[in-house]
């Protein structure tokens, strides 16, 4: 198995930011697998507060390849709203087909209520 991390801090005129990445992979005699993460947060000028982070991983076996990953972003404000958005997506190929799938959802709260919103798509070839 081999593992990795790094990370890495800013200031400047402009606003502050960090990041952090981390990766891993292990093989062996029923197949392959690797995952990396990466995430982070920064300040814009005006206030505001943005958080990201992303997923992914993929694996390889005797009954077939898979690979899938999630990601999202939340913002808040300087005026206390918040911005929040999220995705996700997945595939598999295997002896009888393959398969697919995404959905995202975003959301959306301040001083007068909340909203969101949700899509999701789906698809099977043989």
């Amino acid at each position: 198995a081999a593992r990795r991390t790094s990370g890495a801090a800013v200031t400047g005129p402009y606003g502050a930011a960090a990041s952090r990445s981390q990766s891993a992979a292990v093989t062996g005699r029923s197949g392959a697998a690797a995952s990396t993460v990466k995430a982070g947060t920064y300040t814009t000028p005006r206030g505001s507060t943005v958080t990201y982070g992303k997923a992914a991983a993929a694996a390889a076996g005797p009954s077939g390849k898979r690979v899938g990953g999630v990601s999202g972003v939340h913002v808040q404000t300087a005026g206390g709203q918040t911005y929040s958005k999220t995705s996700r997506g997945a595939a598999a190929v295997g002896p009888r087909g393959a398969a697919a799938k995404s959905s995202s959802s975003a959301a959306v709260t301040g001083p007068y209520g909340a909203a969101g919103a949700r899509r999701s798509t789906a698809a099977v070839r043989r």
